[in-house]
């Protein structure tokens, strides 16, 4: 049986279909694509996990599309207020080694938690970046239909939680809550908060923001 965050996941990405497949910029149209990814590779890992075999090959391939469309849509929304691109690119490159050094390291089936522990620090600087320069905006913006901001809300509510759950994992993996080890529970309320975020930033840029067919 599915977990329910893959029922999440294909439901963003459905909405994401429906909302952005018209908009004229690239980086939100790649969610598109990753969150299409996201659901391909999750129902293989499942059908891999039912079959007895190995399946961490596949998440570590989707890291992959992780790093790189999320990087570009958040360099998307910091070029607003400054050249995002060298920052971007910094970014991806500390990712990558990170990558490519737990692949000579340990091989492709075993899944990458340094890369992922990079990524996510990475992704809540940027999201913290960009709350700074936002409070320091002086043109008014209404946050209730501000698909940026709900898109970076929901990024840095997921990845810094990810970074606490790795930092806590012996810990809290001896902790059962409601039948669940607590792990699952926080898994799902951090997917549930991303996803939720992101549900509602893929409708504002279609719908609620102003000029919302071309984006800012």
């Amino acid at each position: 049986m599915l977990s329910l965050a893959v029922y999440l996941e294909i439901i963003c990405f459905v909405i994401a279909l429906v909302c952005l497949r018209k908009i004229k910029e690239d980086a939100w149209r790649g969610m598109i694509i990753y969150l299409f990814a996201t659901c391909v590779a999750e129902l293989t890992g499942h059908f891999l996990k039912v079959a007895h075999h190995k399946n961490a090959w596949v998440y570590n391939i989707l890291l992959i599309a992780e790093a790189f469309f999320n990087s570009v849509l958040f360099g998307s929304i910091l070029k607003q207020y400054l050249k995002a691109r060298p920052l971007i690119i910094g970014g991806l490159v500390l990712t990558f080694v990170a990558y490519i050094f737990e692949l000579i390291s340990h091989g492709i089936f075993i899944f990458n938690d340094l890369t992922v522990i990079v990524m996510s620090v990475i992704f809540v600087v940027y999201s913290l970046y960009y709350y700074f320069l936002l409070i320091n905006d002086e043109q008014y913006i209404d946050l209730k239909r501000h698909a940026s901001f709900w898109w970076v809300t929901g990024s840095l509510f997921y990845y810094f939680g990810g970074i606490a759950s790795y930092l806590f994992y012996k810990f809290l993996a001896h902790i059962n809550l409601g039948g669940h080890n607590i792990m699952f529970t926080i898994s799902f309320a951090l997917s549930l908060l991303l996803y939720s975020c992101w549900i509602y930033a893929f409708i504002c840029k279609r719908w609620l923001q102003p000029n919302s067919e071309t984006g800012y």
